[in-house]
Parts: C-alpha cells; structure tokens; sequence
C-alpha cells in the first residue's frame, strides 16, 4: 500500500518541478534606430575634431602671414636729440636759473657768466679805436695838404708816398680795431646761455658761483620737439619696409596708447661679433640674444613718431614697434 503513494508523489514532484523554478529575465532588443543615433553623434565628434584641427591650421596660417606682412618688436626705445650745452666764453656763473628735468623754451636764458672782463675788454678796444680814428684824421688831412704841393715841386714824392702809406696803414688799423670791437661784444653777449631750442634740462650738476670753461659742457638739454623711436629688427624683416614705411608705436608705460609714425631710415651697419678693427663710435652695437645659437642679427629702424605724448615719451623708455603697411 505504501509503493504506490511513494510513486505517484515523485510523479507529482517531478510534473510540478519545473513550474515552480523561476524564468530568466528577457534581453533588451537593440532596435535600429538607437545605433543610428550613436553612429550620428560619433560623426558629429569626427567633424567637430576636423573643424577645429583645419581653424587652428588656418588660423596660426593667418596669424604667420600678418606677422610676415606687419613685423613687430619689443626691442625697441624711445629716443630724442640730446645737446651740450656748453658756454662759448670761460668765466665764473653769476646766476643760474634753471634747474634739473625743468622744461625750458627756446631763447630762455640758461645761466649767465661775470661780464666784467669783457666789458673791460670791450672799452679798451673801443679806446683804441677812437685813437686811431684820430691819428688817421691827422695822417688824411696831412696828405690833402701834400699833394696840391707836389705838382708845383714844393714836396717830394717820396713825402707824398710816405703820407699815403701812413694813411692807409691806419686804415687796416682802424678795420682791425672794428673787428676787435665786433669780436668782444659777441664775447660779451656769450656771457648769457641761451636755449636753443624747446627742451629739458637734464644732468645739471653745478651751481652758481661754478667756474666753467668754453667749449666744456656744462649740463645736457634734451629736444622734445621731436621724438622718434629705434627699433632692433630682424634681418629677415626688413625687406618689409621701406622709408616712409608707416608704423605704430606703443611705449611701456602707456600700452593703452597708440602713436603713428613713419620709417625715416633702416642701418646699413652694425657691429659684428667679435670685430675689434671698427672704430668704437662708428657703427651701433646690438647684442644678440643667445651667444651660443646662430639667431638672426638685428638692424636699427628709425621711426619718428608724428603725434608724441610730451608728458610720456622720455628718453630711453621701452616700446614696442609695429609696421603697419608695406613700403610705399
């Protein structure tokens, strides 16, 4: 009686066995249109690669040709004509009346030397003057009285030769007593310095009282009315320009600022490296960059800027050079 219940509950297990296990979970399909837009999304990535591989071809392309077109630098400062002044006469200063970095204008008086050893010159050639005038009035009238007698043989020739010679050696006198006169009244006149042009006083180190001697510099006036700039460019790069050549100027101190100007002239000389049979002032000397590494060597632009700033230029500020154009 047992056998068959056993039988029949493996049968029952072994019917209801696999209803009862668990299903596994349904792979998703990929549908066609999911991988399409992958594959979209994955060319727009490629195109945008190559757009901006071919822009920044293009652009350092762009970039190359305005530098080759407009060559630029940085080594490059402000300039002005510098001038001596120097006192045409010697003497000790009475009066000094300027002072160092102040603004002078043309026909300002400078300093001014003691004028009293020339004045004293000055009338002593003025005396003597007036004593030849004199005697070459009585040697004149000498004369006009001689040579009605000659013809009439009351006087000698060789009197009348005498007096004629006397005359006209008095004449060269008094002329060279006029130029001695000429000569000590511009002397005179030197005792006062006067500007010789608008500018700025610089490297004044005296005071009055100083004793200077002609010739000898005393202090340094610098020309503000015209102000350029030197420009150390490449080799390579100065075929670009040209005198006339317009530029742009930018100074350090004010990179906000832009100045035109022209190329008034390109070096046709420098130093080499390691020449020693050139005069010291005869050419410029531009240092290169790397002394180890063969660079290019720099020729001086001179650029005259056409609207300089007064209150900003000074001399040997830092600025940089552009070339706006080609030569003309």
């Amino acid at each position: 009686m047992s056998e068959p219940t056993t039988t029949l509950n493996h049968e029952t297990r072994t019917a209801t066995g696999p209803a009862t296990q668990p299903s596994a979970p349904a792979k998703p399909a990929v549908t066609p249109t999911a991988k399409d837009s992958a594959e979209g999304w994955k060319l727009i990535r490629n195109l945008v690669a190559l757009l901006i591989v071919f822009g920044a071809v293009f652009l350092t392309l762009y970039v190359w040709s305005v530098l080759e077109r407009h060559p630029r630098t940085d080594d490059a400062a402000a300039r002005a004509n510098v001038v001596g002044i120097a006192p045409r006469v010697s003497g000790q200063t009475i009066k000094l009346n300027v002072q160092d970095n102040q603004a002078v204008k043309k026909g300002d008086v400078l300093f001014e030397i003691d004028p009293e050893d020339y004045r004293l010159i000055l009338e002593k050639a003025k005396a003597e003057l007036a004593t030849v005038d004199r005697q070459l009035a009585q040697a004149q009238d000498t004369l006009h009285r001689m040579e009605p007698l000659l013809p009439h043989g009351f006087e000698t020739a060789e009197n009348v030769d005498k007096a004629r010679t006397a005359v006209t050696t008095l004449q060269a006198q008094r002329e060279g007593a006029i130029a001695t006169i000429n000569l000590e009244e511009l002397h005179l006149s030197y005792c006062k310095v006067i500007a010789p042009f608008d500018g700025r006083v610089i490297n004044l180190n005296i005071s009055a009282g100083a004793h200077v001697t002609a010739g000898v510099p005393v202090f340094s006036l610098l020309d503000t009315t015209k102000w350029y700039v030197i420009a150390n460019f490449r080799e390579a790069e100065i075929r670009h320009m040209a005198p006339g050549t317009e530029a742009i100027v930018y100074l350090s101190s004010a990179p906000n600022q832009r100045f035109r100007g022209k190329v008034q002239g390109i070096g046709w000389a420098v130093k080499p490296e390691g020449e020693l049979d050139l005069p010291p002032s005869g050419v410029p000397y531009i240092k290169r960059e790397l002394n180890w590494v063969r660079v290019a060597q720099r020729f001086p632009v001179r650029i005259e800027v056409e609207n300089p700033d007064q209150d900003l230029f000074r001399m040997g500020a830092s600025a940089v050079a552009i070339i706006d154009g080609p030569p003309r």
